[in-house]
């Protein structure tokens, strides 16, 4: 019996994680090709038909991607996501969806011995209307484990902080370095847009709210394991991003959290949890 949890690829050019036990699997997000999917997932040992479902937190296409659909179509797998999110994916893809089984759920969800709880993040712009947040919940030797999952958020307030807390494996977007965002080539709106509440989450805000729920969890093994995530390739990089949360963590007196840099089109290391 196992918990396991890998990130597939993670960035603006493509998002997908795993997350599986011996009785399901589920992916978030579907932002990578077909081919890439079905060659990692291969590589894990994990058939398509033992996905369930995919759970999709927005509607940007390194999210959801036109491969991604033929993926799912093909493999006859449901998206599961929240109303507003679905109505954001069909304007955005029309009759692609309409060829995928669509599941609609406003808060939980259970798959077998794998429970979701879902909830609100800070990221929208003209074509996103919401995009969520997700927490996975597996029992396992009369303990329940807990997986919290931002990938996307301008910020992170207090509800989302209270979503996180007593997760054994968290992952949270590290997106950009600010200096490297103000110097880069990106349009002066669209850096104001990264820079607002509905945008993108600062290697420093990434640490420190880390920190706090570090600090507000009490179960044991909590925030064993964290991914930075979403690491920009035009101002960031894993080791800047690496670098600023350890000095963080150093400066609060964290020091028993295993940390990782997601990376774009190379899976993760593995987290099995037994």
């Amino acid at each position: 019996m196992s918990l396991n949890f890998c990130i597939l690829s993670s960035g603006s050019s493509g998002n997908c994680s795993v997350i599986w036990t011996d009785k399901t699997a589920i992916l978030v997000d579907l932002g990578c090709s077909s081919k890439y999917l079905t060659e990692n997932l291969d590589i894990l040992g994990i058939s398509p038909q033992k996905l369930e479902a995919v759970m999709i937190t927005h509607a940007h296409m390194d999210h959801i991607s036109a491969s991604g659909f033929n993926f799912i179509a093909k493999n006859n797998i449901p998206i599961c996501t929240h109303e507003n999110v679905l109505k954001d994916i069909s304007k955005k893809y029309g009759d692609k969806i309409e060829k995928c089984t669509s599941m609609m759920f406003s808060k939980n969800l259970e798959f077998k011995d794998l429970a979701i709880e879902s909830f609100d993040v800070h990221h929208k712009d003209r074509n996103i209307s919401k995009t969520l947040g997700f927490a996975f919940f597996h029992s396992l030797n009369k303990r329940q484990y807990k997986i919290g999952y931002v990938t996307d958020t301008g910020k992170i307030c207090d509800e989302i902080i209270a979503n996180l807390i007593n997760s054994n494996i968290l992952v949270i977007e590290s997106n950009y370095n600010l200096t490297m965002l103000e110097s880069s080539f990106r349009p002066h709106n669209n850096k104001t847009w990264i820079l607002s509440d509905n945008g993108h989450l600062s290697n420093e805000d990434a640490a420190m709210a880390v920190c706090k729920i570090k600090e507000m969890s009490k179960k044991e093994d909590s925030l064993k394991y964290v991914f930075l995530a979403h690491i920009s390739r035009h101002h960031n990089t894993l080791e800047l991003a690496l670098k600023t949360a350890g000095e963080i963590f150093s400066q609060n007196n964290i020091n028993d959290i295993k940390l990782f840099a997601a990376k774009r089109k190379q899976k993760s290391p593995t987290i099995r949890i037994k």
